[in-house]
């Protein structure tokens, strides 16, 4: 009574590799099983000619040799070929890369200094060649190079004094974010100083629930540096100097965050517990 659903799945399998073999066919892929003195292989190709195949061994035979093997260079390779007298040699070595340096100018209020943010790591990459010999001549050198492991970069942080007038701007802020909060002392201008209630939080679920995208309702990216205010007493966009901070940007809002109160950003979630709830100095600038 019909096809059971185990032979369904056997002919629709069949028809799947039927169809790949067709279209491998078509795009002109194939392989060529070669059978030399001390080996054989199995090289894809999509060569159209013998010669075009050798060619993509970089492989080059005298001609006594082609005519001694009744070999024709214009027909198309065959399944399997067989190279008598023809040998192969493979070496294959592992080779290390140094990790690219990059540079950070960041400015400081403290002293001058280079620190290293990142002490990268090397890249390697494993380098084959292929050596065909024929009677022990050589007759072909194919080489091919891999990476195994991508460089880790090497950065570089290079730290410029700045004088006490110097705030960062908004564009600053954001770049810097956490890296240069500790370079920076309470500002010497200022529009207000206000003592406020501060509690903290991180960009993830955590904090914002499963709805949490990484951003703040500014479309800033959420991160230390950014915090929530209320609008209504601290502007949004507005730079701020916070005690044990450093530079912010309000730039968030949130449900808890009315009045006198302000909502830290941190990385993780572990920060945001040993920071708890405390009272700190917000400067306003703008």
């Amino acid at each position: 009574m019909g096809f059971s659903k185990r032979k369904l799945h056997i002919a629709a399998f069949g028809l799947v590799v039927a169809l790949l073999a067709l279209s491998l066919s078509a795009a002109g892929a194939s392989s060529v099983t070669v059978v030399l003195e001390n080996d054989t292989f199995i090289h894809p190709t999509e060569a159209g000619t013998l010669a075009d195949f050798f060619a993509e061994l970089n492989l080059s035979l005298p001609s006594e040799y082609i005519s001694e093997q009744r070999l024709t260079l214009s027909a198309s390779p065959p399944e399997r070929l067989r190279l008598p007298r023809l040998a192969v040699a493979r070496v294959s070595e592992f080779e290390c890369f140094p990790a690219p340096l990059s540079y950070r100018l960041l400015p400081t209020q403290k002293d001058a200094r280079i620190e290293v943010e990142s002490p990268g790591m090397p890249g390697q990459r494993r380098n084959t060649a292929t050596y065909f010999y024929l009677s022990g001549e050589l007759v072909g050198e194919r080489r091919h190079s891999e990476i195994i492991r991508q460089p880790e970069p090497r950065v570089i942080l290079l730290y410029r004094m700045v004088g006490r007038e110097y705030t960062p701007s908004v564009e600053e802020i954001l770049r810097l974010r956490r890296l240069a909060s500790r370079e920076w002392k309470p500002p010497l201008r200022y529009k207000r100083k206000l003592t406020m209630e501060a509690t903290a939080y991180e960009p993830g679920p955590h904090s914002n629930g499963p709805w949490a995208t990484g951003y703040t309702s500014c479309g800033h990216e959420a991160g230390y540096g950014v915090v929530a205010v209320d609008p209504k007493v601290i502007p949004l966009g507005t730079r701020l100097y916070i005690e044990g901070y450093g530079y912010a940007l309000a730039g968030d809002v949130g449900g808890a965050i009315k009045g006198n109160r302000i909502d830290l950003c941190y990385a993780t979630v572990k920060e945001c517990y040993q920071f708890g709830r405390r009272d700190v100095v917000v400067y306003v600038l703008d």
